[in-house]
């Protein structure tokens, strides 16, 4: 594959096409939270069980697939997998709005999650098939970004339907579900399978047994070594976010307001670091480099946040620059490829996204029976949360320690080259 390749019309509007699907599955890991209070009553359901739903259940069916969502994308190529993937989620959103309890909902929001799997893996393979290696990291951030700021744009509207109309979320569903149906199409009339033809040279590969390419995959160190960094420098923005970060920052004087307000700027910094740190290791033809910034201004800004809070210009920064280290899991995808041989490259990408999905699912409530030890069935306090932090600080730490001692630099170029045979 050259590595010089320009950009192609055919490789943006399918990249184009499999981010268009990115953003149709990063709404639907949201979308029930903007319904709760509705689905809530009409399913008959409590806090715990529409939790269950709306996260455990779709994470876990989310996080499980990564793997096998690598190999079969890698079996039967982007644009089989790409049409099945859409028309299966698309089903399954129909299948919620039609649900009337809380087991046939559970049922139809695994097969949600299943789905939804197979966005990002489809649209990384899209990115490295497609576009000009000289740009991948970039073209992988952009990606990112796309999928961070989707629900933003779509929640607002969604929301707006829900308070003001006599729209139910049921409807909604099923329009979403038409949604989903309709980049199928797209995707089954436009989505074209990289076919290794470059002009006149032939890429030449023997097939692999899916066995062989497991083996080949699980027995390459670097590729453990930059997953376990993509989850650990990626964790503390997801925790935040989603779990305690909220309560610390009132605990430490912020308003409600002003602290979820924090939060929202980390996913900024997130949404253009993914790009920016892109641009900068395509440019400077580096990937470990930009990993160890990345890990640095993670590692910094979680002990700002958490013991250093000073006031909301200084702790509004240090959540910027916590979202913009996070983005630092995005050059992970980018050196997990060149890691990579062709024959497993979406099965390594999807153990890279799996891994982060495993960590932040496992990690978050052993922090959190760290705190309610620390609490003793009292108030949690400051110091308690400082406390329990360092956990969070240990894999920050562990992320700049990979990254320094354990992974190898690529220079931007595949370590798998595959050999080229010139016809005459």
């Amino acid at each position: 594959m050259n590595h010089n390749q320009k950009m192609s019309l055919i490789g943006v509007i399918i990249w184009i096409v499999c981010a268009l699907f990115f953003m149709y599955e990063f709404l639907l890991r949201t979308i029930l939270g903007t319904f709760e209070h509705t689905i809530v009553q009409d399913l008959n359901l409590n806090l715990i069980s529409f939790a269950i739903l709306s996260s455990t259940a779709y994470q876990m069916a989310y996080g499980l697939m990564q793997l096998p969502v690598g190999f079969i994308t890698d079996r039967f190529g982007l644009k089989r997998t790409l049409f099945f993937a859409t028309v299966f989620c698309a089903f399954a959103v129909i299948g919620f709005g039609m649900s009337l309890g809380f087991n046939s909902a559970l049922i139809f929001r695994v097969l949600m999650g299943i789905g939804s799997s197979f966005g990002f893996i489809c649209l990384l393979v899209a990115v490295y098939d497609w576009m000009p290696r000289q740009h991948i990291a970039l073209c992988i951030g952009l990606s990112q970004f796309i999928g961070t700021m989707g629900p933003m744009l779509a929640a607002g509207p969604l929301n707006a339907l829900s308070t003001h109309s006599e729209l139910s979320w049921r409807f909604i569903f099923y329009m979403l579900g038409v949604v989903g149906l309709i980049i199928a199409i797209i995707a089954l009339l436009i989505v074209r399978n990289n076919n290794d033809y470059t002009a006149s040279f032939r890429i030449l590969k023997r097939p692999e047994p899916l066995t062989n390419s497991l083996l080949l995959l699980v027995r390459e160190p670097q590729v453990w070594y930059i997953a376990l960094y993509s989850s650990c420098v990626y964790f503390a923005i997801e925790y935040f976010s989603e779990n305690s970060g909220k309560a610390f920052l009132m605990l430490n004087g912020y308003s409600s307001t002003i602290s979820s307000y924090m939060l929202t700027i980390s996913w900024l910094g997130y949404a253009i670091g993914c790009p920016l740190l892109g641009f900068f290791s395509d440019r400077m033809s580096k990937r470990k480099l930009i990993m160890n910034i990345a890990a640095i201004c993670v590692l910094s800004s979680a002990i700002f946040i958490t013991y250093f809070p000073f006031n909301t210009v200084i702790t509004s920064i240090a959540f910027f620059c916590l979202g913009v280290g996070a983005s630092g899991q995005s050059i992970g995808f980018a050196i997990m490829a060149e890691q990579c041989n062709n024959n497993y490259l979406a099965a390594g990408l999807g153990l890279n996204n799996g891994m982060v999905m495993l960590v932040t699912s496992l990690m978050a409530p052993v922090i959190g029976g760290m705190l309610s030890w620390l609490a003793q069935g009292n108030e949690l306090s400051v110091q308690n949360y400082q406390t329990g932090f360092l956990l969070i600080l240990i894999l920050m730490l562990s992320a700049l320690l990979i990254s320094v001692f354990l992974i190898k630099e690529t220079f931007c170029k595949s370590t798998k080259e595959t050999t080229k045979l010139h016809l005459k």
